[in-house]
């Protein structure tokens, strides 16, 4: 199969956005003097920002090992990005939070992403963004479980 033959999945152009607005972030951050994170480390921080705080609930969102998500977070939290502070909701557990220390990057991240997004707009369309912002916004629902089609 050449590369024309390829299918056209929407997997790919998802992957693809993502990195585009990873690397957008990165790159104009860096721009700004920040330190550049690495794409997983960037997702961490992304994720925290939605709410996902538990390290293994990490792990399992970045298909990274427990082990490994401990190393990270560990690092981020050498740099004072970030702390481990007991679940209130669970005992035995520790969640993630932004240390006081990160505030200087998220804001700059924060505005860097509206900058970011202010100019995609204006790339492809107030409607096509919208449209877009909707889209992935919708309850996609549970996930979904299709084993391929036998070829025999």
């Amino acid at each position: 199969m050449t590369q024309s033959d390829a299918p056209d999945f929407l997997i790919g152009t998802l992957a693809y956005a993502l990195f585009w607005m990873d690397e957008s972030l990165q790159a104009s951050l860096e721009a700004a003097g920040w330190e550049r994170l690495n794409r997983t480390r960037s997702m961490i921080m992304l994720s925290i920002t939605v709410g996902i705080n538990r390290p293994a609930q990490l792990a399992r969102n970045l298909g990274v090992s427990r082990q490994a998500i401990h190393q990270l977070l560990q690092g981020l939290k050498e740099e004072g990005l970030l702390e481990l502070v007991p679940d209130p909701n669970d005992k035995r557990a520790k969640v993630v939070r932004f240390s006081a220390g990160s505030e200087g990057i998220r804001e700059a991240a924060q505005a860097t992403i509206l900058a970011i997004e202010q100019e995609l707009m204006s790339r492809i369309g107030k409607q096509a963004f919208a449209n877009l912002k909707k889209a992935l916004t919708l309850d996609w629902g549970p996930l979904v479980v299709a084993p391929p089609k036998s070829s025999a």
